[in-house]
């Protein structure tokens, strides 16, 4: 995990209309909302977005080094991501949810290792999420990969591909070490997932900052929301904003 002096650092070597792809990452330690109104106590996550052409990559992580009091274990679990793509440019498809580079498996996936699916927990969506992520909520979100089938009115979609429901906040990602022992009956990751998703056209280096910037991440149902420090509203605001970005060579 970063340290929180080592978060305001710049943009690098971004190009304004290149779409040759590059990476971004972003940490989350801001309080966005949520039903719990104790200090984060710890309370973290971090994205990596990485986009090569039409295909985007997000690894996603919970970095907590701790929890907020009153936190249950269906609360330590890291649930789902929000972001909003710009205009014109959408999801077409789930290609994968597989557990991260050197992440496992526990509970009832504690067979499953580094690039085994769980996309069977896992959904997409481009109409908004549920409770704050709902379209005019406090951190509204059109793309969203969750645990939750509550993700707004509109279509979602599994990650593996199957019509079945998902089992949120089961299949979420808890920390490592886990802060909370998992129950045998739960699905988790600790303490990252790789998604991979086909986007409708290309995004610009400056987009690809935008998009990561203004993400914010959910753990368990409704509990707490966090995002980047601090939330940009433009591109100007993106080099204290938490962010790491890298340029990929041509």
């Amino acid at each position: 995990m970063f340290a929180r002096s080592s978060l305001a650092v710049g943009i690098l070597s971004f190009g304004l209309a290149s779409a040759a792809g590059g990476s971004v990452v972003v940490n989350y330690t801001v309080d966005a909302g949520g039903n719990n109104n104790n200090p984060l106590n710890g309370l973290a996550a971090r994205a990596t977005f990485t986009t090569t052409g039409t295909t985007m990559t997000v690894l996603l992580e919970n970095t907590s080094t701790g929890l907020p009091s009153g936190f249950q274990v269906g609360d330590a679990f890291l649930v789902s991501l929000g972001f909003n793509l710009p205009t014109g440019v959408n999801i077409v498809s789930g290609t994968s949810a597989v557990i991260g580079p050197g992440s496992i498996g526990l509970a009832q996936w504690s067979g499953r290792g580094p690039g085994d699916s769980v996309g069977e927990e896992w959904l997409w969506t481009n109409d908004f999420g549920g409770d704050e992520m709902e379209a005019g909520g406090a951190v509204a979100s059109r793309q969203v990969f969750s645990t939750s089938n509550g993700q707004g009115g509109g279509l979602t979609f599994r990650f593996d591909g199957g019509s079945g429901t998902v089992n949120g906040p089961h299949g979420g990602i808890v920390s490592d070490p886990p802060q909370l022992a998992l129950p045998g009956s739960s699905r988790g990751v600790s303490d990252g997932i790789v998604f991979t998703v086909t986007l409708s056209g290309l995004l610009t280096e400056d987009q690809l900052a935008a998009v990561a910037g203004g993400s914010v991440v959910e753990f368990g149902s409704d509990m707490q929301y966090l995002t980047v420090i601090p939330t940009p509203a433009s591109l100007a605001l993106l080099g204290a904003a938490g962010l790491i970005a890298v340029r990929r060579r041509r």
